[in-house]
């Protein structure tokens, strides 16, 4: 399933990029409303991440909405761990002093 977009928003969230010598930006979380595939019984939950490189909008499927929201809220855990890896730990969230960005932990 090709998504362009994650269409109806259910979730958002706002990171800080801190950029050493430079201005800091937005990095935007979204979560679209899980939808059921075509054609099958199972459910896909879009997510992306804007503002940090690449923007894909990817489709996080699971047998019942519940099942795609949870492994979209896990996929976006492991995506900004990757992310934030590579920007060197610059990512923030205000709502965490320790560092954390408001995620279930990665194992």
């Amino acid at each position: 399933m090709k998504l362009d977009d994650v269409g109806e928003i259910i979730a958002a969230r706002t990171l800080m990029l801190r950029r050493a010598g430079g201005p800091s930006s937005d990095v935007t979380v979204l979560m679209g409303k899980p939808q059921k595939l075509p054609d099958h019984s199972d459910y896909c939950c879009p997510i992306q991440i804007r503002g940090a490189g690449h923007e894909r909008v990817m489709g996080i499927c699971g047998v019942d909405s519940f099942k795609a929201l949870q492994l979209a809220l896990s996929t976006l855990a492991f995506e900004l761990d990757a992310l934030n890896r590579e920007l060197d730990g610059k990512l923030r969230w205000e709502c965490d002093a320790k560092g954390k960005l408001g995620f279930p932990d990665t194992v």
